[in-house]
């Protein structure tokens, strides 16, 4: 698949304001994007140097990935002065910085792709991931993209550690909707399903205040979610030690692993859309 045209000139307006000539070379040699000299301006650099990588490289998404790695993963707080942006404050760079990054993903989920920590860049789909991601992404939510990415990137060789992941994510979300409705809640002892009590109860989940049968065994389900989530993150993830018996009867094979990440992730992205709206 070739890089998207709207892709290549956000990305041309946006990096031509934030990077120098020699930075956008560095950035494209990293990204082994095919070699192309080039004597006019950052704008125009980038927009042509995107569509030479279309014509010319194997794998134009892979190059993309690449290039655009160091700005998305570019932490606010670690933002220095650029000679383009002086007179500017630190809150301003740091503000924009985050919006230029969120269009960047919002851009790519238009067109049917998605941006994963390590700079690979996904086809979506309509998985309960990819909502969370949108979403994620669409509130500010670093810490719990922070935590999908990991869970993702474990499935196939540590889907103990996905799983464990998974539920982390969980739990950033659960804080993030209580931080949100100003509901207190213990940063250091409230366990996951402590959390998921005060949201629920915040949300009107609870089973036993429903009269509908089926709301009831819907809302149980989303209990037993974050039961069996917080199980397997307590008693088969790598959070605590385990005698070699212990760790192959807790081992979990990758499909669990996608089970575990696509049903905490379901309940994420719904918890999320609850927090958007009142």
């Amino acid at each position: 698949m070739k890089i998207p045209s709207p892709i290549i000139g956000l990305l041309s307006d946006i990096f031509s304001k934030y990077y120098t000539h020699a930075e956008l070379d560095r950035l494209f040699l990293n990204a082994d994007a095919p070699e192309e000299d080039f004597d006019g301006n950052k704008l125009a650099k980038v927009l042509q140097r995107l569509k030479t990588t279309n014509r010319l490289s194997d794998s134009p998404l892979e190059v993309l990935g690449s290039f655009i790695e160091d700005f998305l993963e570019l932490a606010p707080e670690n933002i220095s002065r650029n000679s383009s942006w002086n007179g500017e404050t630190r809150s301003d760079l740091s503000e924009a910085l985050v919006n230029n990054q969120s269009r960047i993903k919002k851009a790519l989920g238009k067109v049917g792709l998605s941006y994963q920590t390590g700079g690979l860049i996904g086809k979506n789909t309509a998985s309960p991931t990819a909502s969370l991601s949108e979403l994620v992404s669409l509130n500010g939510l670093s810490a719990v993209q922070t935590e999908i990415d990991r869970a993702l990137q474990l499935v196939t060789d540590d889907p103990n550690g996905a799983a464990q992941f998974a539920a982390n994510a969980l739990e950033a979300v659960f804080k993030a909707y209580l931080t949100k409705r100003s509901i207190w809640f213990d940063e250091e002892t409230d366990t996951l399903n402590g959390l998921w009590s005060k949201v629920h109860d915040s949300l009107g989940l609870n089973p036993k205040d429903m009269v509908a049968k089926d709301l009831q065994k819907i809302a149980s389900g989303l209990n037993c979610i974050v039961d069996g989530t917080m199980y397997m993150r307590n008693k088969r993830s790598g959070a605590h030690g385990k005698s070699e018996e212990q760790a192959n009867k807790a081992r979990i094979r990758p499909r669990h692993a996608r089970l575990v990440i696509h049903s905490s992730h379901s309940l994420a992205a719904y918890i999320i859309e609850c927090m958007e709206g009142d």
